[in-house]
């Protein structure tokens, strides 16, 4: 999925699983830049810097620039225990001393959200005393991202009371499960680290619960089939107590671990009341806070509607996706992607009919997960660069409880310092066809989110570097690896043509969905009217409208971030020519790492010169 990219990152915003879920949160760490302070991009697109008065050398910068990453990286993991423990595996070697944290889950409240602003503001000041001339290129790179992303948290100033953490799919209720069945048990220490955390999450529901109810105070409660829908999964995950997912897999854990038995009958025991008298309990009480709620919210419709809803749109868009395109581009650019995929379909199926029969009913190399997996690592090797090191991928299935709630398949993102083994979760919903699953293991697996964070690791980045999370970078790689699987599944070329062109209409359709109902406040019978030119029937386009209404720009990190790799890719061929070549590129994008899309194009244009200077190899 990535859609639901578990894999994904993180940033300043309080509450669980900040390095996961941030794209949850309105207030969140990575974000893209205002520009009222810091560099600004020129009208050239060049990235400008201000005028800094500082009389220190240059390597006593460099040296005081590399202290402050590593204070905002300390301070920015362990706000929580889930963060730290899905960050690194080894604390100590980072200069964290575990013994002195307590565990924790965080804060969540309106006040936790306004001094995450202050917080962002601090580390922008700070930021800012450094000559950015000073420092290396590695410096000034992470530089640039952190100033845009902390200008934009500045952004969220009076909208942090539209920010949402639940959610029928990417919510903290829907993702906190699959959170705490893979807590890493490195020590017996972590055991007991997680089996407090169980005990937290009372009071950590109970503080969305307030939140919530502050929101429906101020008339911004969640419309009646968003609230249902939460209700619904969280009714799902609880239902049979006993036979709860977390006390089997907690069990199953501990016999890898090298502990006594009467320790591990124990735990077991602590987890088994946990689960029963604090986890459940949690979700029961979010069930009924959200039932009493239900019917509160003033608006069914998009965000636009609310007072506030079309600025906190236009917010999540750069926020979420990393790309400074207003939303009017945006929409012009969806529409016209939209219907050139139409026209090459139809050139397509004009040109070779038998086309059209074989997508309907193609036939991949290989439906189980494992060998697709390693079918993509064999066919992607001529366009991308290699692995120098053994990665290891389990693959392990969603829960039957959780089925309804998550997507057909996620990548899990490793610890920075254990990047080498990774998780896939697929989900075996039986509205899911795992024979057609191919193309989602190739945006989950290779060449997909499990290679992308697998190869940036490789790089030996800075660890602050895993702290910054933009979707539209991220997605944006795994429906560009997603696309490009149809051409290593050995498929006939106007086949895997076909089925590519025709995944981008339907996630530029989506897109543009949640655009034209959240930012242009488009009502369902409207929306229901523009889909059904597609062949979309009442119920489905229902589906679609609730969809954009409960999860906004959900869709568009995927989409967006697509198009715009695939503009950087454009611009580089038609610059390079010749000289062009996929790897090379590839290298390029993945090497660089999550960033706005502005700070990829202002290097972009040294990379082209290089190549051109090199040409390719």
């Amino acid at each position: 999925m990535n859609k639901q990219n578990m894999n994904g990152k993180s940033k300043k915003q309080p509450g669980i699983g900040r390095r996961l879920l941030s794209f949850l949160l309105a207030v969140s760490f990575v974000i893209s830049g205002l520009g009222v302070t810091g560099c600004r991009i020129s009208e050239k697109g060049m990235l400008e810097h201000p005028q800094v008065s500082d009389s220190r050398s240059q390597e006593q910068t460099q040296k005081d620039f590399e202290a402050f990453l590593q204070e905002m990286f300390v301070q920015e993991i362990t706000d929580d225990s889930i963060t730290l423990n899905y960050t690194i595996k080894d604390p100590a070697a980072y200069g964290i001393d575990t013994e002195e944290l307590e565990p924790s889950l965080g804060e969540y409240s309106m006040s936790a959200l306004q001094n995450s602003l202050i917080v962002s503001e601090n580390w922008l000041a700070s930021l800012e005393t450094f000559d950015y001339d000073k420092l290396t290129q590695e410096q000034q790179l992470i530089y640039d991202i952190l100033n845009q992303q902390l200008n934009q948290n500045l952004e969220a100033s009076g909208l942090i009371e539209y920010s949402e953490c639940l959610g029928p799919t990417t919510g903290i209720q829907a993702q906190l499960p699959i959170l705490l069945a893979e807590y890493n048990f490195y020590t017996e220490k972590d055991v007991e680290t997680y089996l407090s955390i169980l005990k937290l999450v009372p009071a950590y529901f109970q503080q969305i619960l307030d939140f919530e109810k502050e929101k429906s105070s101020k008339g911004l409660f969640m419309s009646d089939t968003t609230a249902q829908a939460i209700i619904d999964q969280c009714q799902d995950f609880i239902a049979s107590p006993e036979e709860n997912y977390l006390i089997s897999v907690f069990d199953q854990r501990l016999e890898d671990m090298d502990i006594s038995k009467e320790k591990k009958e124990e735990y077991q025991k602590k987890n088994r009341e946990a689960v029963l008298d604090s986890l459940v309990p949690a979700y029961q009480t979010l069930i009924d806070g959200l039932s009493e709620l239900k019917g509160s919210g003033t608006n069914q419709g998009g965000l636009c509607h609310f007072e506030k809803g079309k600025e906190y749109y236009t917010y999540l868009l750069r926020a979420m996706t990393g790309s400074d395109r207003s939303p009017e581009d945006i929409d012009q650019l969806l529409e016209k992607t939209l219907r050139a995929a139409q026209k090459k379909m139809g050139q397509i199926m004009s040109q070779s009919p038998s086309a059209y029969y074989d997508a309907q009913d193609v036939k991949y190399p290989y439906s189980e997960p494992t060998e697709a997996i390693k079918w993509l690592q064999q066919q992607m090797l001529a366009d991308f660069p290699p692995l120098s090191e053994d990665i290891t991928c389990q693959i392990k299935y969603v829960d039957e409880s959780l089925e309804e709630s998550l997507s057909p398949a996620f990548y899990l993102t490793s610890p920075i310092d254990n990047y080498k083994n990774n998780v896939v979760y697929i989900n075996q919903n039986k509205e899911y066809d795992l024979s057609q699953s191919f193309p989602t293991i190739g945006h989950e697996s290779y060449p997909g989110h499990l290679y992308q964070n697998c190869y940036f690791q490789s790089t030996k980045p800075h660890p602050i570097r895993s702290i910054i999370d933009i979707g539209g970078y991220s997605e944006g790689w795994g429906t560009y690896a997603e696309l490009y699987s149809y051409h290593l599944a050995d498929l006939e070329e106007e086949v895997a043509d076909l089925l590519e062109q025709n995944a981008l209409a339907t996630l530029c359709l989506y897109a543009r969905a949640d655009l034209l109902v959240n930012y242009r406040g488009w009502s369902y019978q409207k929306l229901e009217n523009y889909l059904e030119e597609f062949g979309f029937s009442a119920s489905q386009s229902k589906i679609v409208f609730d969809s954009m209404v409960a999860e906004p720009v959900g869709y568009m990190k995927y989409t967006l971030g697509y198009l715009e790799i695939r503009q950087l890719r454009d611009t580089a061929e038609d610059g390079l020519g010749k000289k062009f070549s996929p790897k090379a590129f590839h290298e390029f994008f993945l090497s660089i790492g999550t960033a706005p899309f502005s700070v990829i194009r202002n290097r972009m244009e040294t990379w082209m010169q290089e190549q051109r200077e090199k040409g390719t190899e």
